[in-house]
């Protein structure tokens, strides 16, 4: 509990995070450990006490394991979640964004979907990237503070 703790006093200096894929479906998938350290982050964003932005990159990432698998039941749990979640601000691509992310892909070798939802962060001015996938959040760092989940588990 210390480290959730920890976890949500280091995300609570920030006001306007963006989330990688992966913190989405550790939350909606329930996955153990890494569910029960992000959960208490939705919940604040939930009450409105943290501001939470996602590409919709991350939205149609989310979507491809419903839609893989012909999963209707997690298909409407994942389209009920990025239209109702209170306080989640999904952020289209736009050309802007698609220009910085063409220049960030060029610059760091990041995956072009991980270059979208850095360019929406940037663009967006988004204070904090969470996340855990540990390649994109040490090349990301270099354009914004990141936090690594599992430095939590």
């Amino acid at each position: 509990m210390a480290q959730v703790e920890q976890l949500v006093k280091q995300i609570s200096e920030y006001h306007n995070i963006m989330l990688d894929t992966n913190a989405v479906i550790y939350f909606l998938d329930g996955t153990p450990n890494l569910s029960e350290l992000v959960s208490p982050f939705f919940e604040l964003v939930e009450q409105g006490a943290s501001r939470a932005s996602l590409s919709v990159i991350t939205e149609a990432e989310v979507l491809v394991k419903p839609y893989k698998y012909n999963n209707s039941a997690a298909l409407d749990a994942v389209k009920f979640f990025f239209q109702e979640f209170p306080n989640l601000n999904i952020i289209n691509v736009d050309r802007e964004i698609s220009q910085v992310a063409a220049k960030i892909w060029a610059e760091s070798g990041l995956r072009l979907p991980d270059a979208f939802i850095l360019a929406t962060a940037l663009h967006n001015k988004c204070d904090l990237l969470l996340g855990n996938d540990i390649e994109f959040m040490k090349k990301a760092s270099s354009y914004l503070p990141t936090i690594v989940l599992n430095n939590f588990v």
